[in-house]
């Protein structure tokens, strides 16, 4: 389906063509196309950039260099084995790495001079020993915990587009808020009206509404939604 949607575009980069998990593609191959792309002199751009992310296996999402994590033990659950003690620092490395690339493609669109902004955020969550009693790796929506649904969202605004578009985003922090709305947000951030766009579900926007987080077991569609905040904290 990602290769369907992306061959809409006028041009596309397939860097990572192996889907075992254990392929060690690292997530800076994307930045060279990035800046490409950043050099093109078209006025108006939409760039997609599709990470790897913290993806399991963990290890293999940074070189092996990468490893700050490696053999720490004061900055985990007393409890783990030492296998699940290398998931934990291995994710910990992994996140870290992640920030990293991340930071560069907000630094490279930064210094392109763009009048744009761009959005980050991750499609799902990840529960690696977080919740007591701190024996869960990986997503499980059939027994859900709230890391599996946690997300980083960020909004990253060129000086530009700050100039002429005034919004005080950091005022907007702390509102609950679902990316299935996400195209009510984008659309916003990039000026679009249509048929269909709720204010009210931009969560950048001054009449933004919250509403009932909904999760569910995609395995077990007999068994009713919950929300999110019925989850044990």
């Amino acid at each position: 389906m990602l290769t369907a949607f992306s061959r809409q575009t006028d041009k596309q980069y397939y860097l990572n063509n192996d889907m075992a998990q254990s392929s060690r593609q690292y997530d800076t191959s994307v930045l060279a196309p990035f800046n490409e792309v950043l050099k093109d002199p078209a006025e108006k751009k939409f760039i997609i950039v599709h990470l790897l992310g913290t993806h399991m296996k963990y290890a293999y999402r940074y070189p092996k260099d990468e490893g700050i994590f490696d053999n720490k033990t004061d900055t985990m659950p007393i409890n783990l084995a030492k296998s699940e003690q290398a998931d934990y620092n291995d994710y910990d490395s992994a996140q870290h790495f992640n920030d990293k690339v991340v930071a560069t493609l907000i630094r490279d669109f930064a210094a392109s001079n763009e009048n744009g902004f761009l959005v980050y955020f991750s499609d799902h969550g990840e529960e690696v020993f977080d919740t007591p009693p701190h024996h869960i790796l990986g997503r499980n929506e059939a027994a859900p915990t709230r890391p599996m649904y946690e997300i980083p969202f960020i909004i990253w605004q060129s000086t530009q587009w700050i100039n002429t578009h005034q919004r005080h985003l950091d005022t907007m922090v702390n509102r609950p808020y679902s990316i299935m709305h996400l195209i009510h947000t984008w659309s916003d951030l990039a000026g679009l009206d249509y048929d269909g766009f709720d204010v009210s579900k931009s969560v950048i926007n001054k009449d933004f509404q919250p509403s009932p987080r909904y999760i569910g077991d995609p395995y077990n569609k007999q068994q009713p939604l919950k929300t999110y905040d019925q989850l044990k904290k």
